[in-house]
Order: C-alpha cells, then sequence, then structure tokens
C-alpha cells in the first residue's frame, strides 16, 4: 500500500515536471502528453492514457494544467481492466517559482477517482510495480545522463505541495486469495501538503456500506516516512453514533510501524458488527465498549501496555502481546478483571434468587447433542494467559474472587481456576483438552469444600433434589468429537460427601411407616429424607458411573445403598437399604430393611419399595424368635405374600408373622382392598 502512495506522488511530480517542462521550453501540449506516458511507462510498466489537455490561466500568475478521462492501466492478471481512472485531473502551479526551478503544486484536484486494489490468488498485489523495482536497484552511477527527455530538467528541482483535493471518488479493494473486500464511496478528502520536508494533514469523509465516516490525519515529516523513517502522527476515523478510532505517536512504514496511544469507542457493538462485515446485525451480551493503551505495532508483533477494555459495566485491565512472526501467532496476556455477570451470555433474566424470569420450561431431551464439535480452532493459536478476576455470577451463584490460568500450545489446552468461594464454601477445578489429534481427548478434575449443595445442583445441573454442605473429589477423562460421545466416554473416579441436608422427594421414612397402605410407588418429589451424612465413592466407565458404598445416616433412618447412573443413557438404577433408627448416633442400626429401588430418566425418577425381596432376605440377628418365627410362619407368609403383598406386609409388622402369627380378621371386618 505504502508503494501505491510513491506512485501517486509520484505522478504528481511527473504532472508538475511536465508542466514546467512545456513553460521553460515553449513545446506543445502534445508534447507533454508524449512526456507524462513515456515516463509513466518507464517508471511503472503501466499505461496512462488521457483526453482533452488543456493549459488554462489562473489570477495570482498560477496555470493549470486540465487532463480528462484518465486512464491507468491495471496488472495483466488483474480481474480489471484499469486500476484507476477519473473524470478530470487538474493540476495548478505557481507560475512565478518556475523561473528558480520550483515547482509549486498549488492545488491538485482529482475529480471522480475509481482506484481499484487487488490482490491476486498468489499473493501479488496490483499496486506494486516491477519496472519501478528494478530502477530502484540500479546503481546512480550506471544511469546514462539524458536517457530521457524529463532528466534535463529534472536535476535539482525542488517540489512545493500545496493540496490535493479528491472529489466524488470510489475505492474497491478485494482479495482472491479470502473473501474479504471493500467498496468505499463518494470520497471527498484535502490533503495539505507545502513541500516535502513540511508536515502532511488529511481531512475529508468517505462512505462504507451506506455510512459516513469523517477521517483526520497529519504526519509532522512525511518524508522521513517514506524513506521508512519513523514520523510522529495523528489518526482519526469516526463516524457519529457508531465508533470512534484514534491513534497518536510514531508512525512508520517498516520496522515499528507504531508507537504510541490507541483509543476507541464503539457505541454499539452489534449496529458496529454488522456495518463492518456488511451482514445482518445480531444480539451480542454488550453493547458498549471502550479501549485504551499504548501500543507498539509491527509486522512481528503487537503489544499493548496498560490496555484498559470496558464492555458495558465490564472493566479489564493489563498488558496483551501478540506474537506474528511464527507459524501461528503467540498470544501472551497479564489482565485483571472484575465481577462478571454471567447471566448475560445466557440470554436469560434471573431474579434475586437465581430463577429464570418470564423462561418457558423446555420438555427434557431425551438423547445428548451428536452434533459434531470444532476443536480446530485450538490449534490456530499459541496462548499463555493468566486473568486475576473479582468473581463471577450466574443465577444467583456467586463466585468469590480467583485467579484463572490459560496455557494453549499446539492444540492442548489447559486451564486451571484457583480456589474460590462458592456459597459458603470453597472449590477449584482444571481442565485440559488435547485438540492436536484427529479425536480429541480430554480430562477433568473438580474439588470443593463444604459448598451448599443444592443451589450448585440447582443452578449449573437443573438438580434440586438434594441439599446440604458438599464436600467433593472427582477425576474424569473422556474422548470424542461430539456432547453424546464425550459423555458416553467418560472414565475417572471420585468420592462425595454431604452433611447436615436431605433428600428431596424420596421420603425413606415415610416409606417405612407406609407400607402397611399398600403403597407400591411414589413419585419422586414427594416428601423428603434428612440426613445427617451422606457420602460414598464411586468409578465411572463409558459414562456409567457406579457406587456400592453409599452410606446414610438419619436422625430416624440409616440407609446403605448401590447401584448406577447412567449418563449417556441419562437413567438411574440404584437400591437404597433403609433402617428405621431412633438416633442418627447409632451406628450400623438393626432392623427391618425395606429395599428402595430408585430408577427411571433424569426427569422422571420413581422410588418403589421391594417387597419380594425384603421377605426373601429378612434376617434379623438382634431378635431372639425371628428365626423361629420365619420359619414356622414362612409357608403362610410366603402364601399370603403372593396372594396380596399389602396384606402380607401388613400381617408382618401388625404383631404376627416375624414376632408371631396374627390371627385371620373375619371376612366381613376386612378391609377393601387399596389400589396400589
Amino acid at each position: 500500500m505504502k508503494k501505491f502512495f510513491l506512485i501517486l506522488f509520484l505522478l504528481v511530480a511527473l504532472v508538475g515536471g511536465g508542466v514546467f517542462y512545456v513553460i521553460h521550453t515553449y513545446v506543445s501540449v502534445e508534447k507533454i502528453t508524449a512526456v507524462i506516458k513515456e515516463e509513466v511507462k518507464k517508471k511503472t510498466g503501466r499505461d496512462i492514457a488521457f483526453t482533452g489537455v488543456r493549459l488554462l490561466p489562473y489570477p495570482n500568475l498560477d496555470v493549470a494544467l486540465r487532463l480528462q478521462d484518465v486512464t491507468f492501466s491495471n496488472a495483466p492478471w488483474a480481474s480489471e481492466k484499469v486500476m484507476a481512472s477519473l473524470g478530470e485531473l487538474e493540476l495548478r502551479l505557481a507560475l512565478k517559482p518556475l523561473l528558480d526551478k520550483q515547482v509549486v503544486i498549488t492545488k491538485f484536484l482529482l475529480d471522480r477517482p475509481v482506484i481499484n486494489l487487488e490482490v491476486s490468488a498468489d499473493g501479488k498485489n496490483n499496486w506494486e510495480f516491477p519496472q519501478a523495482k528494478e530502477e530502484k536497484q540500479e546503481p546512480a552511477e550506471q544511469k546514462t545522463p539524458g536517457n530521457s527527455t524529463v532528466d534535463n530538467f529534472a536535476r535539482d528541482i525542488s517540489f512545493k505541495f500545496s493540496q490535493l483535493e479528491i472529489k466524488r471518488g470510489q475505492l474497491t479493494y478485494a482479495d482472491r486469495k479470502t473473501p474479504a473486500g471493500a467498496f468505499l464511496d463518494k470520497i471527498d478528502i484535502t490533503i495539505t501538503y507545502p513541500d516535502l520536508s513540511s508536515g502532511i494533514q488529511v481531512d475529508g469523509w468517505l462512505e462504507y456500506e451506506r455510512r459516513r465516516v469523517n477521517i483526520f490525519a497529519a504526519l509532522d515529516k512525511p518524508r522521513d516516512l517514506l524513506a521508512g523513517k519513523p514520523s510522529h502522527g495523528k489518526l482519526n476515523m469516526k463516524s457519529d453514533g457508531l465508533v470512534n478510532i484514534s491513534a497518536e505517536g510514531n508512525f512508520a512504514t517498516s520496522g515499528t510501524m507504531l508507537s504510541g496511544k490507541v483509543d476507541a469507542t464503539v457505541d454499539s457493538l452489534a449496529d458496529f458488527a454488522a456495518w463492518y462485515s456488511a451482514g445482518l446485525k445480531t444480539d451480542l451480551p454488550f453493547t458498549r465498549m471502550s479501549f485504551s493503551s499504548n501500543t507498539v505495532f509491527s509486522l512481528k508483533s503487537l503489544q499493548l501496555k496498560g490496555a484498559q477494555l470496558a464492555l458495558d459495566e465490564v472493566k479489564a485491565g493489563g498488558d496483551v502481546t501478540l506474537g506474528l512472526s511464527g507459524a501461528k501467532p503467540e498470544f501472551t496476556a497479564r489482565m485483571s478483571l472484575n465481577k462478571l455477570n454471567l447471566d448475560r451470555f445466557t440470554g436469560k433474566e434471573v431474579d434475586a434468587s437465581g430463577k429464570s424470569v418470564g423462561a418457558e420450561k423446555k420438555p427434557a431431551k431425551e438423547d445428548w447433542d451428536a452434533t459434531p464439535i470444532d476443536f480446530s480452532g485450538l490449534k490456530s493459536v499459541n496462548a499463555d494467559l493468566v486473568l486475576k478476576t473479582e468473581g463471577f455470577s450466574l443465577r444467583g451463584a456467586e463466585v468469590g474472587p480467583s485467579t484463572l490460568t490459560v496455557l494453549l500450545k499446539n492444540g492442548n489446552l489447559q486451564f486451571k481456576s484457583s480456589e474460590a468461594t462458592l456459597f459458603g464454601g470453597k472449590f477449584n477445578s482444571a481442565l485440559g483438552v488435547d485438540g492436536s489429534k484427529d479425536t480429541p481427548s480430554m480430562s477433568f478434575n473438580f474439588g470443593m469444600e463444604g459448598v451448599d449443595a443444592k443451589p450448585v445442583l440447582t443452578t449449573f445441573a437443573d438438580f434440586d433434589k438434594l441439599s446440604g454442605k458438599a464436600f467433593a473429589k472427582v477425576a474424569v477423562t473422556s474422548a470424542g468429537k461430539s456432547q453424546k460421545a464425550i459423555i458416553g466416554n467418560l472414565d475417572g473416579n471420585g468420592d462425595f460427601t454431604f452433611k447436615n441436608g436431605a433428600i428431596q422427594g424420596i421420603d425413606l421414612v415415610d416409606i417405612m411407616k407406609k407400607m402397611q397402605a399398600r403403597l407400591s410407588e411414589m413419585g419422586v418429589g414427594e416428601g423428603k429424607t434428612d440426613f445427617v451424612d451422606l457420602g460414598g465413592t464411586f468409578t465411572i466407565t463409558n459414562g456409567v458411573a457406579k457406587n456400592t458404598d453409599l452410606a446414610m445416616r438419619g436422625p430416624l433412618v440409616q440407609a446403605t445403598g448401590h447401584g448406577t447412573v447412567d449418563l449417556p443413557k441419562k437413567w438411574v438404577n440404584y437400591r437404597a437399604l433403609p433402617v428405621l433408627t431412633a438416633s442418627s448416633g447409632v451406628e450400623g442400626a438393626k432392623g427391618l430393611k425395606v429395599p428402595v429401588d430408585i430408577r427411571g430418566p433424569f426427569h422422571n425418577i420413581k422410588a418403589k419399595p421391594d417387597y419380594a425381596d425384603m421377605i426373601k432376605n429378612i434376617a434379623p440377628e438382634d431378635v431372639k424368635d425371628t428365626v423361629k418365627n420365619v420359619k414356622d410362619n414362612f409357608k403362610d407368609i410366603k402364601k399370603d405374600f403372593k396372594k396380596d403383598p399389602g396384606a402380607a406386609i401388613e400381617n408382618l409388622l401388625g404383631g404376627g408373622g416375624l414376632f408371631g402369627k396374627k390371627p385371620k380378621a373375619a371376612p366381613q371386618e376386612e378391609a377393601a382392598p387399596v389400589a396400589p
């Protein structure tokens, strides 16, 4: 792009030199036409054409050269025939300074310019000119004096350039390597440039995607910039009600291209994204953005020192480095972040308790999502991030301050969070994802101490059946390209303990008490079982969690249990063995155990006492006559149970059976059967 502007300046100089030649040697307009075409061809290898060449006198001893219908040919491979065209070019020079070999261009007007910039599929730019490169590499002493009609008068000429004005211009940019492109319309810009040693100022506006963009730029030493040296300058681009970007510092065309301060504000991120990408407007989690940073930019890296970023009420600050010299970008950041409300990313409003407001309950999904997950982004950049946060909130869950670290190298991601507070307790986590393989693999470690279980499970798993203080350690691994595959390949283990809580919807005490009522099945959601502690260990194989050592102690009931939770099928298959007890302080309480099967899909779990198994396996050692009574009455018990399980249980618990056979009631006194 730098070379394009160099060529533009070259054209100005050539035209100015041509006018000087005309006036100095009194040649015809046709002569300068030939000279201009010759020099442009020599310098660029391209053809310039124009019609209507006229010399016009102006007051104050100025003279103007006006060219109409100017065209500048394109590269042979380009899609457009011409790289640039002009409806009219007017070059106004001060006549008197010409006597002192000074070309003073008081005004250079480009009316209706159309410029087509293009990058080929193999990376060539149509604003690069091979002839200009070759001439630049040729040693000065090898040039033959007088090898052009302009060389005789062009030596030792000084140029002064007062003003360049572009009216009603258009610029297109197309990159054949990518879908990238741009179209700028209605370009009206004035460039003030007194001479080669003075500063240059650009002021004007253009239209992009039907929005006006005001542009201001100033450069103290443009000559240094063209020579590859830094020059102090300012740049501002503004579209009212949308975006305002400014930069001030040292600019250069090579090496460190910017060293200075950059500021930006975007009034509407959604509007800006739609405008910049020429796409449809979409909802974004943030409305307004502001950014400020000391910036050092080169083709090898971007460094942000003391950067400050604000997205609505979210504020982040720190240092960021983006390395651009390697095979892939290298991103390093040390940042701090104020407290973040994650609800804005879920698109749901929540009340004070963390419940969604106005959200309709969606039907439970019967299966996990099998849509492939794209992990390729993990291989596109390397990153080393440390983010100190003041905490997060999500649907009422308040997570305290923590430090998050992210290390991403060649598709391998390692994420860790330091210990943070959560619902009265503490937790930490670590996640690893290896996306470098064809099938990504992952690991997850999680620990919590004294965390209130119910709000955590409600918030993060939509499960509100368990309360108490939770202590847990979990370590799992998996692999897969979709949510379904990842869940199905889960392997690992863990342990858990819940203290002073309750199992909501499964009332083991009530089950024990109501057995005589011939209740065969209770739906989850009715009653609860209080406990002092509840714990055990588990293993996970292919997504199925297995537990064999559940132990629960409560004020009225104790229980052991074993079973599985099939995550891929979203199915629970568990058996609990509760025992009524007078106190939670009793260890290994003895008594009648009634197996309770807890099974069903996640969205409709049922609890059902297993009477048959209870009868089959009764052997209470703490009752002297139990075995004898069972033997004596087993035939009757078994016969009664086959006929009517409910009546058999009532008989067992009502003073007979195990503890002495209960007399049969008279037929007229039998209660009406109760539907199970």
